[in-house]
């Protein structure tokens, strides 16, 4: 253990460490494991006051401290990496006694949840119970779930674009049905398309997912005002299946970008564009694979 007595008494409570009275629900220390591990990790420290007393336990109300060591197989789901040490101290009463210090690395990879499936998260010095989307927010996070796998509801494959398909039919070299080939791809279960399927094959993907589209704004000077100084000159959303998207939105982008003429070194006209398209491209294609659309919005 590399902290100091001192530091685990006085260390100002918040984030990334908590202090427990030795009477406190083995339930209860369960849950404060299970938030550190699905924040930033940290450092519980059972037997001393939120004053810094060292109260350790032998208490007449304290329990066990073996209740508090088998905690994380007792009650959680799965457990993270952690460290339990009991360490000896004199108490507030000049006794000979013990505190336990856990602790917990953060979960990367997965969410810890206790055994009846409740999920906290640590917020600030607060151990916080998260709701059903919370939870899949943070699953979303650790990658143990991934969003464009979800299923998209009162979707079906009569909302797919079969020429979108039968493009990706080609560049695969195959000839097997559209159903076959969405299937076979992870687009399609249960009769419906899965969020990537969505995004990837519909020309309806706004009935479903308002804001997966492509929105090119071009302001008059060079910040974007609003109310009676709204200056928008333009304003156009591509929002077919994203490979046509793509294609429709770097036409479109062309033609509002500037071209200019000068005479070079040679004696000969040159003409170059006022931004390079692979520049203006490569970022466009960044933003659309790298966004959130789990999070709905503009």
């Amino acid at each position: 253990m590399s902290f100091s007595l001192e530091y685990l008494q006085y260390e100002v409570e918040g984030q990334l460490l908590d202090r427990k009275r030795a009477n406190i629900e083995p339930k209860k220390i369960a849950e404060h494991i299970s938030a550190f591990s699905n924040a930033e990790g940290g450092t519980l420290i059972i037997g001393i006051e939120d004053d810094g007393e060292i109260t350790g336990f032998k208490h007449p109300k304290t329990k066990k401290i073996e209740n508090y060591i088998e905690v994380p197989h007792d009650f959680l789901a799965r457990s993270p990496k952690y460290e339990a040490e009991r360490i000896p101290v004199i108490n507030s009463k000049g006794e000979k006694d013990e505190i336990l210090v856990f602790i917990i690395e953060p979960s990367y990879d997965s969410i810890i949840s206790l055994k009846d499936e409740s999920v906290f998260l640590r917020v600030n010095d607060k151990s916080k119970r998260q709701s059903h989307s919370q939870i899949t927010q943070l699953e979303y996070d650790r990658g143990s779930r991934k969003f464009e796998e979800e299923l998209v509801e009162y979707s079906s494959i009569e909302d797919v674009n079969d020429a979108v398909v039968e493009e990706f039919r080609q560049l695969l070299g195959t000839t097997v049905s559209t159903e076959k080939l969405l299937k076979a791809r992870g687009f399609l279960r249960d009769g419906k398309l899965t969020v990537a399927g969505l995004l990837l094959f519909s020309d309806n993907t706004s009935a479903f997912m308002p804001s997966a589209r492509i929105r090119f704004m071009r302001y008059e000077g060079v910040k974007a005002e609003s109310g009676t100084r709204l200056n928008i000159v333009k304003d156009v959303t591509f929002d077919r299946a994203l490979p046509t998207a793509i294609r429709e939105a770097r036409t479109f982008i062309n033609t509002q970008l500037r071209d200019f003429t000068f005479l070079g070194k040679d004696g000969r006209f040159v003409t170059l564009p006022e931004y390079p398209e692979y520049a203006w491209f490569e970022g466009m294609i960044n933003a659309i694979v790298h966004r959130r659309y789990d999070n709905q919005g503009d």
